[in-house]
């Protein structure tokens, strides 16, 4: 971290605001989270949906030099003695005030700087561009749901797809300290509209697909897709590339963006004009695709399952060599692998296969299951829940696309959080008749729910455990218990 006083980081700032009791002091750290503040620290009281910062200014009775920076609509009366040891800096928004500071105390000159948004297929991309730089034996980094995963650090576990602001200019910092040159974002639509990633500029920014996801937060697909765009308004440049899957339904709004703040767009897809999908053929597990190229047809064999995981393969391509790619560029692509957690395998034995997979949209589930319903020669079993205090719209939307494809399925909790498992599992059950609820088994225990499963699996059958992936963890009310789903589910299999 910088050392930097007050007054200068404030004269930095471009944001509008004013400066009540103003006293300089050498700044020691900054945070969004009060039981973090200490002497020489500035705090960001931001109003959340259910807390409010302001509520817990009184935790710096005690301390020395301390700025709190709050919202110019406040109501605080900042003249109450309990305060007059407080700098209060007013702005009319908070979040990208804390921005600025973060990205001036934690500088980074990192030269190239990627991010991918999207409801599906973020962590794949992320992963895929990381094993194409390692490939060309560069520095790299991607921050998102997996962590910081980087050939520079130690990986590190982060909690959210995109984290807050102040740990994403730490990260950077870190990273550009160590000698990173090359890093990706997953830019996920609520961090986005928090502006986690603000000021950050971006050389290449890239979009997936959009399907219902997070309605909870932004109430509508409207919404929710103006939360996406701003990747491609706010955080670009002149000279910033944008990467876009053309068979996406929402493409058009994006390539009407991208056209309006006039930056170039490289698409990819069936409907591309720069890495068009010519062909698809599947032949057992792989794909054979033909793709057109600079006017040159290509033909690539895909070792995948689905044409999902084709998208995203594309996606990174395009994002490392831009206008740059080239037919030899191509040949990367039959090295890269899924990472952790996604369409993951990890039994394949006595003609039976077990996957694990962190689908937790009605789209992805209904994509994986489509495409495993192909490979799948017996009975197609899935165990699944829907996490609590989220998006409730889509639980009985997985349930169907479970259906739809599943010989049965076994219904069990996610992460229930402040929820009750029971009230999730309803909501799962809606509108599904009588024939149908004799395909579902209700199963409270995740863990019963896989062995169960596991136990019923015949010569040919295959088994997805969707939902968590990844996740070695559990969140039951305001607890986060051990637990892992392919560790379960491996423990069960040695015992068939």
């Amino acid at each position: 971290m910088r050392k930097i006083d007050l007054k200068t980081i404030l004269k930095k700032c471009t944001q509008k605001k004013e400066v009540k009791y103003n006293e300089n002091f050498l700044v020691k750290g900054v945070s969004l989270y009060s039981k973090d503040i200490k002497n020489n620290f500035i705090f960001a009281a931001i109003k959340g949906k259910s807390l409010n910062g302001e509520n817990f200014l009184e935790d710096f009775s005690k301390l020395k030099n301390i700025a709190v920076i709050i919202s110019s609509k406040s109501k605080l009366q900042l003249n109450l003695p309990k305060f007059q040891k407080i700098t209060f800096i007013k702005t009319d928004d908070v979040r990208i005030l804390i921005s600025e500071i973060a990205s001036i105390i934690f500088p980074n000159r990192i030269k190239n700087k990627l991010a991918i948004t999207g409801t599906n297929g973020k962590t794949s991309v992320a992963s895929y561009v990381n094993q194409i730089w390692n490939k060309k034996n560069l520095s790299f980094a991607s921050v998102g749901t997996l962590g910081i995963k980087s050939n520079y650090l130690k990986s590190e576990n982060i909690g959210l797809t995109t984290p807050d602001v102040i740990s994403n200019h730490q990260a950077l910092n870190k990273l550009w300290k160590k000698g990173c040159d090359n890093i990706i974002f997953e830019a996920s639509s609520i961090g986005l509209e928090q502006k986690r990633l603000y000021p950050l500029k971006f050389d290449v920014v890239a979009f997936t697909n959009l399907s219902i996801d997070h309605m909870d937060y932004h109430t509508n697909i409207q919404n929710y897709r103006n939360s996406k765009s701003i990747l491609f308004s706010s955080h670009i440049k002149r000279s910033s590339i944008a990467v876009i899957n053309s068979d996406s339904k929402h493409a058009n709004y994006f390539f009407h963006i991208c056209k309006k703040h006039k930056i170039k767009v490289l698409d990819f897809g069936k409907k591309a004009n720069f890495l068009k999908i010519v062909k698809i053929k599947r032949i057992n597990d792989y794909f054979q695709v033909t793709l057109l190229l600079n006017l040159r047809q290509i033909t690539i064999n895909f070792e995948c399952f689905s044409e999902f995981e084709i998208h995203n393969k594309l996606c990174a391509i395009v994002m490392v060599f831009n206008e740059k790619l080239r037919q030899e560029h191509l040949t990367y692509l039959n090295d890269l692998k899924n990472p952790e957690g996604r369409l993951e395998k990890i039994y394949d034995k006595k003609r039976i296969r077990v996957y694990i997979d962190y689908a937790h949209t009605p789209e992805a589930l209904s994509k994986v299951l489509a495409s495993l319903r192909k490979i799948t020669l017996g009975k197609l079993f899935l165990v699944f829940g829907c996490g609590g205090d989220r998006d409730k719209t889509k639980r009985p939307r997985m349930t169907s696309y479970a259906l739809k494809y599943s010989d049965k399925i076994f219904i069990t909790n996610d992460n229930p959080r402040f929820e009750n498992p029971n009230k999730i599992r309803d909501d799962m059950l809606k509108g599904v008749d009588e024939k149908k609820l004799k395909k579902i088994v209700s199963i409270k225990d995740r863990s019963k729910a896989i062995e169960k499963a596991i136990k019923i699996l015949k010569p040919d059958d295959l088994l997805l455990i969707a939902g968590k992936g990844h996740e070695n963890y559990q969140l039951i009310r305001d607890k986060k218990y051990s637990f892992s789903d392919k560790k379960i589910a491996k423990e069960f299999l040695r015992k068939i």
